[in-house]
Protein backbone atom coordinates (compact mmCIF):
# COMPACT_ATOMS: atom_id res chain seq x y z
CA UNK A 1 0.00 0.00 0.00
CA UNK A 2 1.67 3.43 -1.46
CA UNK A 3 2.19 6.21 1.54
CA UNK A 4 -0.14 8.32 -0.48
CA UNK A 5 -3.00 5.74 0.05
CA UNK A 6 -2.20 5.69 3.81
CA UNK A 7 -2.14 9.34 4.39
CA UNK A 8 -5.97 9.33 2.82
CA UNK A 9 -7.12 6.62 5.32
CA UNK A 10 -5.56 8.55 8.10
CA UNK A 11 -6.83 11.90 7.00
CA UNK A 12 -10.37 10.28 6.20
CA UNK A 13 -10.55 8.24 9.63
CA UNK A 14 -9.40 11.08 12.06
CA UNK A 15 -11.56 13.85 13.36
CA UNK A 16 -10.85 17.19 11.75
CA UNK A 17 -8.22 18.60 14.28
CA UNK A 18 -8.03 22.33 14.95
CA UNK A 19 -4.50 23.12 14.08
CA UNK A 20 -1.88 20.31 12.05
CA UNK A 21 -0.43 17.96 13.98
CA UNK A 22 -3.09 18.51 17.06
CA UNK A 23 -3.24 15.57 19.64
CA UNK A 24 -6.74 14.37 18.07
CA UNK A 25 -4.94 12.69 15.38
CA UNK A 26 -3.42 10.40 17.86
CA UNK A 27 -5.79 7.83 18.09
CA UNK A 28 -5.91 6.84 14.54
CA UNK A 29 -1.86 7.50 13.97
CA UNK A 30 -1.35 4.99 16.61
CA UNK A 31 -4.13 2.33 15.68
CA UNK A 32 -2.70 2.29 11.84
CA UNK A 33 0.66 1.69 13.48
CA UNK A 34 -0.17 -1.15 15.61
CA UNK A 35 -2.40 -2.29 12.42
CA UNK A 36 1.21 -2.71 10.78
CA UNK A 37 0.58 -0.01 7.78
CA UNK A 38 2.86 2.90 7.25
CA UNK A 39 1.46 6.60 7.61
CA UNK A 40 2.69 9.43 5.60
CA UNK A 41 3.07 13.26 7.95
CA UNK A 42 3.56 16.70 7.06
CA UNK A 43 7.00 18.27 8.38
CA UNK A 44 6.79 21.45 10.09
CA UNK A 45 9.47 23.24 11.99
CA UNK A 46 13.35 23.43 11.22
CA UNK A 47 14.47 21.13 13.98
CA UNK A 48 15.40 18.51 12.10
CA UNK A 49 17.71 20.61 9.60
CA UNK A 50 19.16 19.61 7.28
CA UNK A 51 17.51 15.56 7.47
CA UNK A 52 14.00 16.83 7.54
CA UNK A 53 12.94 20.18 5.88
CA UNK A 54 9.18 21.91 5.84
CA UNK A 55 7.61 20.66 2.77
CA UNK A 56 8.68 17.05 3.10
CA UNK A 57 6.52 14.40 4.61
CA UNK A 58 7.93 11.36 6.22
CA UNK A 59 6.60 8.14 6.32
CA UNK A 60 6.58 6.70 9.97
CA UNK A 61 6.49 2.81 10.39
CA UNK A 62 5.91 0.54 13.76
CA UNK A 63 8.58 0.10 15.77
CA UNK A 64 10.17 -3.18 16.09
CA UNK A 65 11.60 -4.27 18.83
CA UNK A 66 13.40 -1.89 21.51
CA UNK A 67 14.39 2.02 19.43
CA UNK A 68 17.96 1.79 18.71
CA UNK A 69 19.85 5.09 19.18
CA UNK A 70 20.19 7.06 15.87
CA UNK A 71 16.88 6.07 14.88
CA UNK A 72 14.45 9.02 14.13
CA UNK A 73 11.80 8.01 16.13
CA UNK A 74 8.06 9.33 16.31
CA UNK A 75 6.28 10.55 19.59
CA UNK A 76 3.93 12.43 21.43
CA UNK A 77 4.82 15.82 23.19
CA UNK A 78 2.04 17.85 25.22
CA UNK A 79 3.25 20.87 23.97
CA UNK A 80 3.87 20.37 20.11
CA UNK A 81 1.67 17.43 19.47
CA UNK A 82 3.75 14.82 17.39
CA UNK A 83 7.87 15.21 16.97
CA UNK A 84 9.73 13.37 14.84
CA UNK A 85 13.59 13.23 16.68
CA UNK A 86 16.43 11.69 17.05
CA UNK A 87 16.74 9.06 19.43
CA UNK A 88 20.22 9.63 21.90
CA UNK A 89 20.25 7.69 24.91
CA UNK A 90 18.07 5.58 27.27
CA UNK A 91 17.94 5.84 30.96
CA UNK A 92 17.29 4.46 33.68
CA UNK A 93 14.63 6.50 35.74
CA UNK A 94 12.97 5.05 38.39
CA UNK A 95 12.97 1.47 37.11
CA UNK A 96 12.04 2.70 33.90
CA UNK A 97 13.33 2.94 30.46
CA UNK A 98 13.44 6.89 29.75
CA UNK A 99 13.97 7.73 26.08
CA UNK A 100 16.06 11.33 25.22
CA UNK A 101 15.82 12.27 22.19
CA UNK A 102 17.53 15.69 20.11
CA UNK A 103 16.56 17.23 16.93
CA UNK A 104 19.48 17.94 14.62
CA UNK A 105 19.39 21.13 14.26
CA UNK A 106 19.22 21.38 18.23
CA UNK A 107 21.42 22.13 21.10
CA UNK A 108 20.73 20.38 23.30
CA UNK A 109 18.05 16.92 24.23
CA UNK A 110 14.48 16.97 24.87
CA UNK A 111 12.93 16.23 28.27
CA UNK A 112 12.54 12.62 27.32
CA UNK A 113 9.90 10.09 27.37
CA UNK A 114 8.31 6.70 28.00
CA UNK A 115 8.14 3.67 25.66
CA UNK A 116 3.90 4.24 25.43
CA UNK A 117 4.42 7.98 23.96
CA UNK A 118 6.69 6.58 21.13
CA UNK A 119 4.42 6.54 18.38
CA UNK A 120 6.67 5.07 15.86
CA UNK A 121 10.12 5.23 13.44
CA UNK A 122 10.57 7.22 10.42
CA UNK A 123 11.49 4.87 7.32
CA UNK A 124 11.47 7.04 4.28
CA UNK A 125 11.51 10.89 3.27
CA UNK A 126 9.38 11.73 0.53
CA UNK A 127 10.26 15.38 -1.13
CA UNK A 128 9.34 16.73 -4.65
CA UNK A 129 7.64 13.56 -5.68
CA UNK A 130 10.62 11.11 -4.90
CA UNK A 131 10.90 8.81 -2.34
CA UNK A 132 14.51 9.12 0.00
CA UNK A 133 15.01 5.78 2.19
CA UNK A 134 16.74 6.24 5.60
CA UNK A 135 20.15 4.78 6.20
CA UNK A 136 19.30 2.95 8.92
CA UNK A 137 23.33 0.98 8.98
CA UNK A 138 25.04 1.18 12.23
CA UNK A 139 27.58 3.63 10.63
CA UNK A 140 25.39 6.24 9.58
CA UNK A 141 23.63 6.05 13.30
CA UNK A 142 26.72 6.52 14.88
CA UNK A 143 27.77 9.52 12.83
CA UNK A 144 24.57 10.85 13.00
CA UNK A 145 25.05 10.96 17.01
CA UNK A 146 28.94 11.79 16.87
CA UNK A 147 27.46 15.42 15.65
CA UNK A 148 24.23 15.50 17.89
CA UNK A 149 27.19 15.33 20.71
CA UNK A 150 29.04 17.82 19.13
CA UNK A 151 26.60 20.11 18.82
CA UNK A 152 25.55 19.86 22.63
CA UNK A 153 29.12 20.58 23.39
CA UNK A 154 29.64 23.77 21.20
CA UNK A 155 28.48 26.08 23.50
CA UNK A 156 30.60 25.02 26.44
CA UNK A 157 33.46 25.02 23.92
CA UNK A 158 32.47 28.43 22.64
CA UNK A 159 32.31 30.13 26.09
CA UNK A 160 35.88 28.16 27.07
CA UNK A 161 37.96 29.71 23.96
CA UNK A 162 36.02 33.22 24.95
CA UNK A 163 37.49 33.02 28.17
CA UNK A 164 41.16 31.76 26.99
CA UNK A 165 40.96 34.86 24.17
CA UNK A 166 40.19 37.32 27.18
CA UNK A 167 42.69 36.16 29.58
CA UNK A 168 45.35 36.27 26.41
CA UNK A 169 44.98 39.75 26.73
CA UNK A 170 46.45 40.07 30.08
CA UNK A 171 49.57 38.32 29.56
CA UNK A 172 50.69 34.69 28.71
CA UNK A 173 50.99 32.92 31.90
CA UNK A 174 47.18 33.84 32.85
CA UNK A 175 46.39 31.88 29.64
CA UNK A 176 48.39 28.82 31.09
CA UNK A 177 46.32 29.03 34.55
CA UNK A 178 43.36 29.00 32.37
CA UNK A 179 43.76 26.04 30.48
CA UNK A 180 44.70 23.77 33.25
CA UNK A 181 41.19 25.03 35.52
CA UNK A 182 39.24 24.70 32.50
CA UNK A 183 40.47 21.33 31.51
CA UNK A 184 41.32 19.18 28.45
CA UNK A 185 38.23 20.48 26.34
CA UNK A 186 40.11 23.57 25.86
CA UNK A 187 42.58 22.18 23.72
CA UNK A 188 39.45 21.20 21.59
CA UNK A 189 39.24 24.14 19.53
CA UNK A 190 42.94 23.85 18.38
CA UNK A 191 43.13 20.69 17.17
CA UNK A 192 44.31 19.61 13.40
CA UNK A 193 43.01 17.17 11.23
CA UNK A 194 46.10 15.71 9.86
CA UNK A 195 47.22 15.24 6.42
CA UNK A 196 46.32 11.50 4.85
CA UNK A 197 49.74 10.78 4.16
CA UNK A 198 51.31 11.79 7.86
CA UNK A 199 53.21 9.58 9.88
CA UNK A 200 52.53 9.99 13.62
CA UNK A 201 56.59 10.35 15.16
CA UNK A 202 57.66 10.89 18.57
CA UNK A 203 56.69 14.15 20.24
CA UNK A 204 53.25 14.24 18.60
CA UNK A 205 50.41 15.04 20.75
CA UNK A 206 46.91 13.82 19.80
CA UNK A 207 42.98 14.04 20.60
CA UNK A 208 41.23 10.61 20.65
CA UNK A 209 37.68 11.25 20.56
CA UNK A 210 35.72 8.08 21.54
CA UNK A 211 32.05 7.60 21.06
CA UNK A 212 30.55 4.41 22.68
CA UNK A 213 26.88 5.32 21.78
CA UNK A 214 26.08 6.95 24.54
CA UNK A 215 28.86 9.86 25.79
CA UNK A 216 31.85 11.00 24.43
CA UNK A 217 35.37 10.44 26.36
CA UNK A 218 38.34 12.33 24.68
CA UNK A 219 41.57 11.34 25.41
CA UNK A 220 45.20 12.92 24.83
CA UNK A 221 48.06 10.81 24.22
CA UNK A 222 51.90 11.43 23.37
CA UNK A 223 54.13 9.75 21.05
CA UNK A 224 56.72 8.12 23.04
CA UNK A 225 60.28 7.67 21.66
CA UNK A 226 59.62 4.08 20.88
CA UNK A 227 55.95 5.10 18.82
CA UNK A 228 53.65 3.99 21.07
CA UNK A 229 51.35 6.43 23.17
CA UNK A 230 49.37 5.11 26.28
CA UNK A 231 45.82 4.86 26.42
CA UNK A 232 44.54 4.99 30.15
CA UNK A 233 41.37 2.62 29.56
CA UNK A 234 41.58 -0.73 30.96
CA UNK A 235 42.69 -3.39 29.28
CA UNK A 236 44.22 -1.58 26.79
CA UNK A 237 47.29 0.09 28.00
CA UNK A 238 50.27 1.43 25.30
CA UNK A 239 49.17 1.43 21.54
CA UNK A 240 51.27 1.50 18.42
CA UNK A 241 50.49 4.74 17.04
CA UNK A 242 54.41 5.73 15.54
CA UNK A 243 54.86 5.78 12.10
CA UNK A 244 51.06 5.05 10.95
CA UNK A 245 48.70 7.62 9.19
CA UNK A 246 45.79 8.98 11.16
CA UNK A 247 43.65 6.27 9.38
CA UNK A 248 46.05 3.52 9.98
CA UNK A 249 46.21 4.18 13.44
CA UNK A 250 42.33 5.06 14.03
CA UNK A 251 41.39 0.88 12.49
CA UNK A 252 43.61 -0.32 14.78
CA UNK A 253 42.34 1.47 18.13
CA UNK A 254 38.61 1.01 16.88
CA UNK A 255 39.72 -2.81 16.51
CA UNK A 256 40.85 -3.50 20.22
CA UNK A 257 37.97 -0.49 21.64
CA UNK A 258 35.45 -3.42 19.83
CA UNK A 259 36.35 -5.84 22.43
CA UNK A 260 34.95 -3.49 25.33
CA UNK A 261 32.03 -1.43 23.53
CA UNK A 262 29.54 -2.75 21.74
CA UNK A 263 29.37 -0.05 19.32
CA UNK A 264 32.47 2.57 19.37
CA UNK A 265 33.10 5.33 16.67
CA UNK A 266 36.83 7.48 17.46
CA UNK A 267 38.21 10.59 15.65
CA UNK A 268 41.80 11.21 16.22
CA UNK A 269 43.43 14.55 15.87
CA UNK A 270 46.76 16.44 16.22
CA UNK A 271 46.92 18.47 19.32
CA UNK A 272 50.32 19.48 19.05
CA UNK A 273 52.84 18.58 15.65
CA UNK A 274 56.59 17.79 16.96
CA UNK A 275 57.48 14.82 15.42
CA UNK A 276 58.70 16.00 12.12
CA UNK A 277 60.91 18.82 12.68
CA UNK A 278 63.14 20.98 9.91
CA UNK A 279 66.11 23.34 11.38
CA UNK A 280 65.96 26.95 9.63
CA UNK A 281 68.87 29.23 10.10
CA UNK A 282 70.20 32.06 8.30
CA UNK A 283 68.26 35.31 7.11
CA UNK A 284 65.09 34.47 8.06
CA UNK A 285 62.29 37.38 9.38
CA UNK A 286 61.55 37.42 13.05
CA UNK A 287 57.86 38.73 12.93
CA UNK A 288 55.27 39.17 16.19
CA UNK A 289 54.25 35.76 15.46
CA UNK A 290 56.39 33.31 17.97
CA UNK A 291 56.47 30.61 15.39
CA UNK A 292 58.70 33.25 13.20
CA UNK A 293 62.32 33.14 12.69
CA UNK A 294 65.49 30.85 12.77
CA UNK A 295 64.79 28.14 14.82
CA UNK A 296 63.42 24.59 15.02
CA UNK A 297 60.14 24.29 13.67
CA UNK A 298 57.86 21.11 13.39
CA UNK A 299 56.71 19.87 10.04
CA UNK A 300 52.64 19.63 9.61
CA UNK A 301 52.41 17.05 7.04
CA UNK A 302 53.96 17.30 3.44
CA UNK A 303 55.21 20.81 3.28
CA UNK A 304 56.97 22.76 0.31
CA UNK A 305 59.99 24.76 0.45
CA UNK A 306 58.23 28.15 -0.46
CA UNK A 307 55.48 27.50 2.05
CA UNK A 308 57.57 26.51 4.75
CA UNK A 309 59.59 29.91 4.58
CA UNK A 310 55.99 31.91 4.39
CA UNK A 311 54.83 30.55 7.22
CA UNK A 312 57.94 31.18 9.24
CA UNK A 313 58.63 34.57 8.41
CA UNK A 314 59.72 34.54 5.34
CA UNK A 315 63.57 35.66 3.58
CA UNK A 316 65.21 38.93 5.10
CA UNK A 317 66.00 42.04 2.43
CA UNK A 318 69.59 40.77 3.24
CA UNK A 319 68.62 36.57 2.19
CA UNK A 320 70.77 35.42 -0.78
CA UNK A 321 67.71 33.49 -2.00
CA UNK A 322 69.06 32.64 -5.10
CA UNK A 323 71.51 30.06 -2.94
CA UNK A 324 69.28 28.48 0.00
CA UNK A 325 70.99 25.58 1.06
CA UNK A 326 68.51 22.44 1.96
CA UNK A 327 71.12 19.86 4.62
CA UNK A 328 69.51 16.25 4.43
CA UNK A 329 69.73 14.01 7.03
CA UNK A 330 72.28 12.08 5.62
CA UNK A 331 74.25 14.45 4.73
CA UNK A 332 73.52 15.39 1.15
CA UNK A 333 73.66 19.03 0.18
CA UNK A 334 70.50 21.12 -2.30
CA UNK A 335 71.01 24.25 -3.50
CA UNK A 336 67.78 25.83 -4.60
CA UNK A 337 67.21 29.12 -6.31
CA UNK A 338 63.91 30.50 -4.38
CA UNK A 339 63.49 33.18 -7.08
CA UNK A 340 62.83 30.82 -9.43
CA UNK A 341 60.60 28.63 -7.12
CA UNK A 342 58.35 31.58 -6.65
CA UNK A 343 58.26 33.75 -9.63
CA UNK A 344 58.99 30.75 -12.02
CA UNK A 345 57.18 28.27 -10.69
CA UNK A 346 60.11 25.62 -10.54
CA UNK A 347 59.44 22.65 -8.92
CA UNK A 348 63.16 21.87 -8.81
CA UNK A 349 63.67 24.66 -6.53
CA UNK A 350 60.90 23.92 -4.30
CA UNK A 351 61.28 20.89 -3.12
CA UNK A 352 59.02 18.77 -0.70
CA UNK A 353 61.11 18.93 3.05
CA UNK A 354 61.10 16.14 5.07
CA UNK A 355 62.14 15.25 8.58
CA UNK A 356 65.84 16.94 10.09
CA UNK A 357 66.60 18.52 7.33
CA UNK A 358 68.51 21.98 7.70
CA UNK A 359 67.63 24.98 5.54
CA UNK A 360 69.91 28.28 5.19
CA UNK A 361 69.15 31.34 4.39
CA UNK A 362 72.79 32.95 3.76
CA UNK A 363 73.73 36.59 3.46
CA UNK A 364 74.14 38.81 0.15
CA UNK A 365 76.80 39.58 1.67
CA UNK A 366 78.75 36.02 2.42
CA UNK A 367 78.05 34.96 -1.17
CA UNK A 368 79.91 35.62 -4.20
CA UNK A 369 77.09 36.73 -6.59
CA UNK A 370 78.63 39.72 -7.21
CA UNK A 371 79.96 41.33 -10.48
CA UNK A 372 82.72 44.17 -10.55
CA UNK A 373 82.33 47.00 -12.39
CA UNK A 374 85.20 48.99 -12.80
CA UNK A 375 86.95 51.84 -15.39
CA UNK A 376 84.93 54.62 -17.17
CA UNK A 377 81.32 54.42 -15.14
CA UNK A 378 80.04 57.15 -12.87
CA UNK A 379 79.85 54.84 -9.62
CA UNK A 380 82.36 52.21 -10.04
CA UNK A 381 82.24 49.17 -7.87
CA UNK A 382 80.19 45.78 -6.60
CA UNK A 383 76.52 45.11 -8.21
CA UNK A 384 74.42 42.33 -6.62
CA UNK A 385 73.17 39.73 -9.04
CA UNK A 386 69.31 39.45 -8.18
CA UNK A 387 67.65 37.20 -10.83
CA UNK A 388 69.05 37.25 -14.28
CA UNK A 389 71.41 40.32 -15.27
CA UNK A 390 73.42 41.32 -18.63
CA UNK A 391 76.12 43.79 -19.22
CA UNK A 392 73.73 46.62 -20.32
CA UNK A 393 71.80 46.32 -16.59
CA UNK A 394 75.16 46.17 -14.21
CA UNK A 395 76.58 49.04 -15.58
CA UNK A 396 73.22 51.10 -15.44
CA UNK A 397 73.08 50.14 -11.80
CA UNK A 398 76.95 51.46 -11.70
CA UNK A 399 75.76 54.20 -12.73
CA UNK A 400 76.50 54.29 -16.18
CA UNK A 401 78.90 55.37 -18.72
CA UNK A 402 80.75 58.47 -18.05
CA UNK A 403 81.59 60.96 -20.59
CA UNK A 404 85.36 59.84 -21.28
CA UNK A 405 84.24 56.52 -21.52
CA UNK A 406 85.34 54.64 -24.87
CA UNK A 407 81.98 52.23 -25.43
CA UNK A 408 83.38 50.94 -28.58
CA UNK A 409 85.27 48.24 -26.32
CA UNK A 410 83.48 47.17 -23.20
CA UNK A 411 85.51 44.16 -21.66
CA UNK A 412 83.71 41.62 -20.33
CA UNK A 413 86.22 38.93 -18.44
CA UNK A 414 84.50 35.44 -17.43
CA UNK A 415 85.97 32.58 -15.58
CA UNK A 416 85.82 28.98 -17.42
CA UNK A 417 84.62 25.91 -15.80
CA UNK A 418 88.76 24.93 -15.90
CA UNK A 419 89.19 28.34 -14.43
CA UNK A 420 91.03 29.93 -16.77
CA UNK A 421 89.42 33.34 -18.13
CA UNK A 422 87.53 33.91 -21.03
CA UNK A 423 87.49 37.46 -22.66
CA UNK A 424 84.85 39.29 -24.41
CA UNK A 425 84.38 42.49 -25.99
CA UNK A 426 81.39 44.59 -26.67
CA UNK A 427 80.87 47.10 -28.88
CA UNK A 428 77.84 49.31 -26.76
CA UNK A 429 77.46 51.79 -29.10
CA UNK A 430 77.20 49.69 -32.17
CA UNK A 431 74.55 48.02 -29.73
CA UNK A 432 72.62 51.22 -29.09
CA UNK A 433 72.96 52.37 -32.65
CA UNK A 434 71.64 49.04 -33.95
CA UNK A 435 69.46 47.89 -31.14
CA UNK A 436 70.92 44.19 -31.75
CA UNK A 437 71.62 42.45 -28.33
CA UNK A 438 73.66 40.28 -29.55
CA UNK A 439 76.78 42.03 -27.56
CA UNK A 440 74.21 42.07 -23.86
CA UNK A 441 75.98 39.34 -22.86
CA UNK A 442 74.53 37.98 -19.81
CA UNK A 443 76.48 37.68 -16.20
CA UNK A 444 77.86 34.85 -13.84
CA UNK A 445 78.76 35.65 -10.34
CA UNK A 446 82.37 36.81 -10.52
CA UNK A 447 82.59 38.31 -13.66
CA UNK A 448 84.21 41.58 -14.34
CA UNK A 449 83.26 44.38 -16.38
CA UNK A 450 85.58 47.11 -17.47
CA UNK A 451 85.26 50.32 -19.78
CA UNK A 452 88.39 51.98 -21.08
CA UNK A 453 88.89 55.28 -22.11
CA UNK A 454 90.75 53.89 -25.37
CA UNK A 455 91.69 50.76 -27.43
CA UNK A 456 92.89 47.70 -25.37
CA UNK A 457 95.42 45.17 -27.28
CA UNK A 458 95.49 42.58 -24.84
CA UNK A 459 94.27 40.50 -22.08
CA UNK A 460 97.35 41.75 -20.29
CA UNK A 461 96.63 45.17 -20.64
CA UNK A 462 93.01 44.52 -18.96
CA UNK A 463 95.25 42.84 -15.66
CA UNK A 464 97.67 45.87 -15.40
CA UNK A 465 94.92 48.60 -15.25
CA UNK A 466 92.20 46.81 -13.06
CA UNK A 467 94.16 44.75 -10.76
CA UNK A 468 95.05 47.86 -8.32
CA UNK A 469 90.89 48.36 -8.34
CA UNK A 470 90.28 45.00 -7.60
CA UNK A 471 92.28 45.06 -4.54
CA UNK A 472 90.38 47.98 -2.94
CA UNK A 473 87.22 45.62 -3.41
CA UNK A 474 88.79 42.45 -2.04
CA UNK A 475 88.81 40.50 -5.10
CA UNK A 476 92.45 40.33 -5.84
CA UNK A 477 92.10 36.34 -5.57
CA UNK A 478 90.31 36.16 -9.24
CA UNK A 479 93.66 37.89 -10.80
CA UNK A 480 95.81 35.51 -9.29
CA UNK A 481 93.41 32.91 -11.36
CA UNK A 482 93.18 34.69 -14.40
CA UNK A 483 96.75 35.14 -14.29
CA UNK A 484 97.63 31.53 -14.89
CA UNK A 485 95.89 31.47 -18.36
CA UNK A 486 96.86 34.25 -21.42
Amino acid sequence: MSAERLDREAAAAAPRPEAPGALETEPVLEALLQGGLDVSLPVRGDSMRPTLVPGDRIVVGPCLGLPRPGEILVRRDDSAGIVAHRLVTVVLEDGRRLYRTQGDNEPGLDAGCRREELLGRVVAILRDGRTLPIDDSAAARRRALFRLAIRRRRPRLLRRAAILATLALFGGGAVSEARAAVGPFAQAVTTFAPAADYRFAPGDVLSLRIWDGEKIDEQQLTVQSDGTAFLPILGLGSIEVGGKTAIEAKKDIEARLSRIYKEIYTELLVLRYAGHRVHLMGEVKTTARTDSGPGDWALEGPTRLVSFLAEHGGPTPEADIMRVQIVKRDGTQQDVNLFKAVFHHSDADNPALEDGDFVFLPSLQMGMRKVYVLGEVNQPGVVTIFDRMTLIEAIARAGGLSLRSNPKEVVLIKRRADGKPDLKAANLKELFKTGNLKDDFELDPGDIIYVSKGFLAHLKDVFSIIAPALDTIESLYIIDDFKNGD
